[in-house]
């Protein structure tokens, strides 16, 4: 790159798995607040925050799913990634 500042690494990576494993750890936070109401046992009748909260629930397993099955199925791809130069010192005027 211009004035050696950058040099490129090329890397393997699973995008769909990194998603969906971040994604799945991000709704944790979602599926801990929604399983509240259950904590004290299982409602005798369910309302609409009940109904709420268990919708809230259900995009845990499927997150976490996916990320196992993109884990185990999905081929790494080839990604380029521009890293800075260690050897290069910016405050030189070259």
């Amino acid at each position: 790159m211009h004035g050696g500042g950058w040099v490129t690494q090329e890397t393997l990576c699973r995008p769909r798995t990194r998603f969906f494993g971040v994604l799945a750890l991000i709704w944790v936070v979602v599926s801990i607040c929604a399983s509240i109401p259950f904590w004290n046992g299982w409602p005798e009748s369910f309302r609409w925050l009940e109904w709420l909260c268990v919708a809230l629930l259900l995009p845990q397993i499927v997150f976490f799913v996916l990320a196992v099955v993109f884990f185990l199925t999905e081929q790494p791809h080839a990604v380029v990634e521009y890293q800075p130069n260690p050897d290069c010192d910016v405050r030189n005027l070259y």
